[in-house]
């Protein structure tokens, strides 16, 4: 046989084709790694707004409540009334700052399993939560929030929250409040 020009020229091709994929393959993976830590981290940072307003709720910090909050921010909730009928209220963060500055009560909510829902600057948390009185269940339901990044910070937009005593798993009804999560009363 002869010299083959086609076959080396096609054996570099194929060299340069495999590189060219084993590159971009790479270049993928870490590009997911890095948009999946991202995107992780985001979690992470909305979450922990809210519950930074849990705990600013438990300390009685209307001051600490509204710095997690938008200026405009509102908050939507839906009342189970002993007769059944629901009422809707709604209020300002700062009216609802107010409600929550007696230090003489103990007051601790809890979203146990927060779902977490992103798009670009625009984040949503929401799931299922108690709300002790002291160590006593007081009610459950459902909190959603929508938060906003302004300037590199998740802020509270907006809130809803269903409120209802009835309305407890029995899972819930057997949870007690997290020892982790709450600094120890003096």
């Amino acid at each position: 046989m002869g010299y083959q020009p086609s076959a080396i020229l096609i054996g570099y091709v194929d060299k340069v084709m495999r590189r060219t994929i084993n590159i971009t393959i790479v270049a993928f993976i870490c590009t997911a790694f890095v948009f999946g830590q991202s995107a992780a981290d985001d979690k992470k940072a909305a979450v922990a707004v809210v519950n930074q307003l849990f705990t600013e709720m438990a300390a009685a910090n209307p001051a600490g409540i509204l710095a997690l909050h938008t200026p405009t921010s509102d908050l939507a909730a839906v009342f189970k009334q002993k007769d059944g009928k629901s009422r809707y209220s709604a209020i300002s963060g700062e009216a609802f700052s107010k409600m929550f500055t007696d230090k003489t009560k103990v007051m601790r909510e809890e979203m146990y399993d927060p779902k977490f829902e992103m798009n670009g600057d625009w984040a949503m948390v929401w799931g299922r939560y108690v709300f002790f009185s002291g160590d006593k269940l007081s009610h459950c339901g459902i909190n959603q929030f929508n938060l906003i990044r302004i300037d590199g910070n998740w802020k509270i937009a907006n809130g809803a929250s269903t409120i209802d005593p009835g309305d407890c798993t029995e899972k819930e009804k057997a949870m007690k409040p997290d020892p982790a999560k709450w600094p120890k009363e003096k």
